[in-house]
């Protein structure tokens, strides 16, 4: 597997909003003190306004290129995770304080090496045609987690105009795929929406519009496949923007249907149940689409990404209705009513930690609150830099390249502290790291 290098400057990075931020770590550092030392009442305060605003954006997927496109207006799921808002406030609140949620987690998880991705549905590269192919069985490789209020949906219109004189060989290409869908030629949408991908491998909307034309054509394993990546590491469209895809919502009624039928007729297929949970969700039918998440759980109790959006959407208790795919974590894990204060100079130094098989984890923390945080297994590698801070038992780190990672520590003894990430994957058994 190649070397992935240092996170920082992977390919895409917004190299001089990076370099600001590198040279600005100091005062980085002390803002995210500052943010987390706000006494906990403010933090119950910011708990309401938080949820009414909190959405997470894709700005470093797209980099703002469809905001106004053809006024296409791509919000996500919203309003959808009550359950889940308020455990994770009572049980984590300085965490869910940086508007944390498992998507924002599994993106740097992925990075940093913590969190393993396995996508149940794919069968190797997809040949995206003209020399490009793409591995779902990888989960996108994402960046920094933005949140921002939630705008009033626009209203649903036809792709019939004209593409802009000024538009990119990308908007062109998603341009003639949407204009090909909205006309119900899925095979050339199909095309067209691969050619998009290859010139913007990373942005979630073309993945996710890529999955709802094979769903479309009835490949349903195969849009499963395709958004299953996407829910890895982040929430689905929201039902304004993907009915302003057909030109009428009896023809999306009509494949959905079709799909329901095919789920019917092969009742132990995960990846139609997972297909289905993904649409119920963004139609709101959501006691439907705990159902069939719990069906998937039972097929496949590997699926974290069909725990986590049971999570999601139906709180913990949803999950209590699926097979239990976790084990107890070990004593050494930090019990969750004890939250001791941990003096930073305990944690300055170099760390190392062993995870699943040959995995190896190294964590340097400076007293000048910079952090350092490398990953390898066999041939792969991964560097993390940037800065850190702690308050109470809650631990930091803020990468240069955007993104907070959490986690919840136990005090220093001789010579070891366990780490444990907040809103982790289903099972997780954190990180012991030894000096």
């Amino acid at each position: 597997m190649a070397n992935r290098g240092n996170w920082n400057e992977r390919p895409g990075a917004r190299q001089d909003w990076m370099n600001n931020r590198m040279e600005n770590r100091p005062e980085r550092a002390q803002d995210l003190q500052d943010r987390m030392s706000d006494r906990r009442d403010n933090w119950q305060d910011y708990r309401d306004d938080h949820q009414g605003d909190w959405q997470d954006r894709w700005d470093d997927w797209s980099e703002n290129r469809w905001d106004n496109f053809y006024d296409m207006r791509h919000d996500y799921w919203n309003n959808r995770f009550d359950a889940w808002w308020d455990h994770m406030w009572d049980e984590h609140p300085v965490g869910m304080a940086f508007g944390l949620t498992t998507w924002g987690v599994n993106r740097l998880s992925y990075w940093f090496g913590y969190g393993a991705y396995g996508n149940p549905y794919a069968s190797g590269p997809v040949d995206m045609g003209g020399g490009y192919s793409c591995d779902y069985s990888q989960p996108l490789e994402t960046y920094e987690q933005v949140s921002a209020p939630v705008e009033a949906p626009a209203e649903a219109q036809a792709v019939a105009e004209a593409a802009p004189e000024s538009s990119s060989p990308l908007q062109t290409a998603f341009a003639a795929a949407r204009q090909s869908f909205y006309d119900g030629n899925y095979d050339q949408a199909l095309t067209q929406v691969n050619l998009a991908i290859s010139l913007a491998n990373n942005d979630a909307l073309l993945h996710e519009f890529r999955s709802l034309v094979l769903f479309a054509q009835g490949k349903y394993r195969d849009a499963a496949a395709t958004i299953h990546s996407v829910l890895a590491v982040g929430p689905g469209w929201d039902w304004t923007t993907l009915s302003g895809m057909y030109p009428t919502v009896d023809v999306y009624t009509a494949q959905l249907r079709a799909l329901e039928d095919s789920v019917k007729a092969h009742p132990d297929a995960a990846d139609g149940h997972f297909l289905l949970a993904y649409h119920y969700i963004t139609c709101g039918s959501m006691d439907e689409a705990m159902h069939q998440l719990r069906e998937v759980i039972r097929l496949v109790p590997e699926d974290t990404v069909a725990v986590q959006v049971l999570q999601m959407i139906g709180g913990p208790e949803a999950v209590k209705g699926a097979p239990d795919t976790s084990s107890a974590p070990p004593e050494a894990t930090i019990a969750a009513a004890a939250k001791p204060a941990i003096n930073k100079d305990e944690l300055v130094g170099v760390w190392k930690a062993s995870g699943p098989g040959d995995a190896k984890f190294q964590l340097e923390l400076t007293a000048s609150e910079a952090f350092t945080w490398t990953y390898s297994q066999g041939e792969e590698s991964t560097t993390v830099s940037g800065v850190y801070a702690i308050e109470e038992n809650t631990l930091a780190l803020q990468p240069d390249a955007g993104g907070v990672m959490v986690a919840e520590v136990s005090p220093p003894k001789a010579g070891e502290f366990h780490f444990q990430v907040v809103g982790g994957p289903p099972g997780d058994q954190g990180l012991d790291f030894r000096k």
